[in-house]
């Protein structure tokens, strides 16, 4: 009986949480310049592992971007 009226109440106190859930992160926006100093970064000291990391960064972005789009 006890244990009853322990689950009903906490049933009842989770309705009036505050807590908020956020799926989708935000995105950082960069500006042209901080763009064009990264490109031109890359441009002069390619290395294969920095360019697939970038790769999975833009495409993290695309997911969060179709994300947002889902709301």
């Amino acid at each position: 009986m006890r244990l009853r009226k322990s689950l009903l109440l906490c049933a009842v106190l989770t309705g009036c949480t505050s807590v908020r859930y956020v799926p989708c992160p935000t995105l950082v926006t960069y500006s042209k310049a901080d763009q064009t100093a990264l490109a031109t970064e890359i441009k002069a000291h390619p290395q294969p592992q920095t360019v697939r990391w970038i790769e999975d960064y833009i495409g993290l972005r695309d997911q969060v971007r179709a994300c947002s789009m889902a709301k």
